[in-house]
């Protein structure tokens, strides 16, 4: 064997000897089932975790309905941590799509421009955080920015058609709330809806006694328990 032809082979053997670099805590503790929403939680994207090691980064494993809820996703390949432990989304070019920030245990949020906020949370947590009906009969109170009370309302627990129950509206409502014949509601993935003749409102829980109209707006409409 020539002498110089032995470094390149102890160089090549070195390559394939060194280990795959083990998880980190953090990393550790994003494996598992997810799902991702936008702000106005009408659209979802369920994906997994893994710690596998990939071209790109650590293995995501993505539902086949996320790119139709959010186009922007259908190339992303991989998954990181970065700085403060974020988690990012990353495609195959290796460009990070989304670079997700905790903002409450086990809750994130990334921005993405000219597409608003997405939250990600463990699909257990979305499952746990579930509403059930009867958790919404009884009176409610329509305002707007908390300051200006629009209506008074009861949600009964008197069937309708299907899977909606009766709306009782109160005296004392504004002429433009009025005329909206609010009549019905039911929930649906995990969001209120209303129903009069002016069509349907769309609510979304953001406390326990608060639900905010969705999608949000500088202008916003609450329901407000009472």
């Amino acid at each position: 064997m020539s002498r110089c032809a032995l470094p390149l082979l102890v160089f090549g053997v070195c390559i394939v000897c060194v280990p795959a670099r083990a998880a980190t805590e953090a990393e550790q503790a994003m494996v598992g089932a997810w799902q991702i929403s936008n702000a106005a939680r009408d659209k979802i994207c369920p994906l997994s975790f893994t710690i596998e090691r990939v071209e790109r980064g650590l293995k995501v494993e993505l539902d086949g309905a996320c790119a139709a809820a959010f186009p922007s996703m259908k190339d992303i390949v991989a998954w990181s941590t970065g700085k403060n432990d974020s988690v990012q989304l990353i495609d195959s070019k290796g460009t990070i799509v989304l670079d997700f920030s905790e903002v409450e245990t086990l809750m994130y949020e990334a921005e993405r421009k000219g597409e608003g906020l997405y939250f990600m949370q463990t699909q257990a947590a979305v499952k746990s955080s579930t509403v059930s009906a009867d958790q919404l009969f009884g009176d409610w109170t329509l305002l707007q920015e908390f300051e200006k009370p629009l209506c008074k309302l009861t949600l009964t627990n008197a069937p309708s058609e299907g899977d909606t129950y009766k709306l009782a509206i109160k005296p004392g409502c504004t002429a433009a709330i009025a005329n909206l014949g609010l009549s019905t509601w039911r929930l649906a993935d995990n969001e209120l809806l209303i129903t009069g003749r002016g069509g349907t409102w769309r609510f979304s829980e953001s406390d326990v006694s608060i639900w905010e109209r969705v999608p949000p707006s500088t202008d916003p409409m609450l329901l407000m328990r009472q």
